[in-house]
């Protein structure tokens, strides 16, 4: 297949992606007052993310500017990469539905904040997380470039491993030996066998 396929794949598994995320991020927004852990912090993080999972991906589809660093992936491997975003970006839907108000970009706590432990929230505590690691992965093999793979997985893997620790400690705070249970019988970012 042509590079150009791939694009429009790509940005069609992209323009779907975005809409989620604004149709939940809209639903997610309250008037209520909340409290935010390192809000600069946390902000620095999301914007190195939006470079990553947003500006780098589309200046690869829409300019040749990154054509240099193509990695001559098989197609077989992107078309894998390209239905395994599909299922991806469900599970992304699926999961801000599951989270509801609960959600933000950022971390903290909501005044009506509530610990989510159904639909998929059942057996991932951080299934949110666990999209992000398949999409920052697939939008570089499906788009064939080093720069968004290694920059979005750079990026995202940051954020990770400083978010996660502070968040379950957060969540820790407010939910106590409830949220303590629940780590128990979940995975992070896969589920507990």
């Amino acid at each position: 297949m042509t590079d150009d396929i791939w694009k429009l794949g790509f940005l069609a598994l992209f323009v779907v992606w975005f809409l989620v995320r604004a149709y939940y991020g809209k639903k997610a927004q309250t008037p209520e007052k909340s409290e935010k852990v390192r809000p600069v912090f946390e902000s620095c993080l999301v914007g190195l993310n939006f470079i990553g999972m947003m500006i780098l991906p589309l200046a690869a589809v829409f300019t040749p500017w990154l054509d240099s660093f193509s990695m001559n992936i098989p197609d077989s491997i992107r078309l894998i990469f390209l239905v395994i975003g599909f299922f991806n970006v469900w599970l992304f839907a699926r999961i801000h539905a599951d989270l509801g108000k609960n959600w933000s970009p950022v971390l903290e706590i909501k005044q009506d904040h509530t610990l989510v432990k159904s639909g998929i929230y059942k057996r991932i505590r951080h299934p949110m997380y666990a999209h992000i690691w398949l999409w920052v992965i697939g939008q570089g093999v499906i788009l064939d470039n080093s720069l968004v793979l290694v920059f979005g997985v750079a990026a995202w893997g940051l954020l990770y491993y400083l978010r996660v620790p502070k968040e379950e400690e957060m969540l820790i705070n407010k939910f106590g030996d409830e949220y303590r249970e629940y780590m128990k019988t979940t995975g992070r970012v896969i589920p507990k066998i």
